[in-house]
């Protein structure tokens, strides 16, 4: 609820001072859209993207509020609903509660670690069969913003509407957001310990997913 009640406040105050005809200050109007950019990370990254390449879903003008204002700012507040719910459904998945016998014989003892089976991989590999495949499907937009990103529609062999430049970073910054969340989806399983051996293999994994679907994108 807390992680919601900020991007209903910023589009709160978009939508009152877009209505009530009060024109806020650019800089106050860029900083507005970055947060809600970054609060509604990583569904947030081709809507964002796309918005800028087709420049169709930019942040609104100021001077009145209008249909698409309204739409622009009711779908940021709709990925972050989607963003918590994710969250949400990984942390539950993740931390199953402790049966009832396990409290009542040790209701002082401090949650256990999960049992080790082999060379410090526990049984919550499993969770792995999900969580990786929903980061792909999560990463999927972004692939397809930075394939347009790198040299345009047209692609890089240059045919068709020709080749695009300019929007290099575009692509870049959806590879490296695309790393991120599957990295974010290994390291958040608690699947091995020790927990930094985790973490080495949650960056290798999302530095080598994110080189891979740039590689794929550009070609």
């Amino acid at each position: 609820m807390v992680y919601l009640s900020v991007p209903v406040a910023i589009v709160g105050v978009a939508l009152v001072t877009g209505s009530l005809d009060l024109d806020l200050d650019e800089t106050a109007r860029e900083w507005l859209m970055r947060s809600l950019m970054i609060l509604t990370l990583p569904v947030s990254a081709a809507y964002f993207a796309v918005g800028f390449l087709f420049d169709s879903s930019g942040p609104p003008a100021s001077g009145g509020l209008r249909p698409t204002a309204v739409f622009y700012y009711l779908g940021h507040l709709a990925l972050a609903v989607v963003n918590a719910a994710l969250f949400r459904w990984i942390v539950l998945s993740i931390r199953r509660p402790v049966p009832a016998a396990a409290t009542a014989a040790a209701p002082s003892a401090v949650p256990q670690v999960p049992v080790v089976t082999f060379h410090g991989v526990t049984r919550n590999v499993r969770n792995l069969w999900w969580t990786v495949p929903l980061a792909v499907l999560l990463s999927l937009p972004q692939w397809l913003v930075a394939g347009l990103a790198w040299c345009g529609i047209s692609g890089c062999s240059g045919g068709g509407f020709g080749v695009s430049a300019g929007t290099e970073w575009l692509a870049v910054t959806m590879s490296v957001v695309n790393g991120l969340i599957l990295a974010l989806a290994v390291f958040s399983v608690r699947w091995l310990y020790p927990t930094r051996r985790r973490a080495l293999i949650a960056l290798a994994a999302g530095s080598l997913f994110g080189l891979l679907g740039a590689a794929v994108t550009h070609g």
